[in-house]
């Protein structure tokens, strides 16, 4: 039998993923990611970022933070909260996911 631990979700984020995508899922380096959206944040969604990627020590969140490549560059679209708490924590890499066609 295998062993495999229960996931659970805080909150419900969702992708839409056109017909004939596939959702691919990694580990980027934090240093190879550009933000998408880069209007000010609230100091209070940062905080609870911070205090979820905490609570999950080495562990990545699900759903992950998502974008797309340009290059060899990530584009952060959704959760620019998490990737800032993640380099708050000193953590080199994140887990995000993408379409492809």
């Amino acid at each position: 039998m295998i062993d495999i631990a229960p996931v659970a979700t805080g909150e419900d984020r969702t992708m839409a993923v056109p017909p004939g995508a596939v959702v691919r899922t990694g580990y980027v380096d934090l240093f190879a990611v550009r933000l998408a959206c880069r209007e000010r944040m609230a100091v209070g969604d940062v905080k609870a970022a911070f205090e979820r990627r905490l609570q999950l020590g080495d562990h990545q969140p699900w759903p992950c933070p998502r974008g797309h490549w340009e290059g060899d560059t990530f584009v952060l679209v959704d959760g620019r909260h998490e990737y800032v708490a993640a380099l708050m924590l000193g953590h080199e890499h994140i887990l995000v996911a993408w379409c492809e066609r």
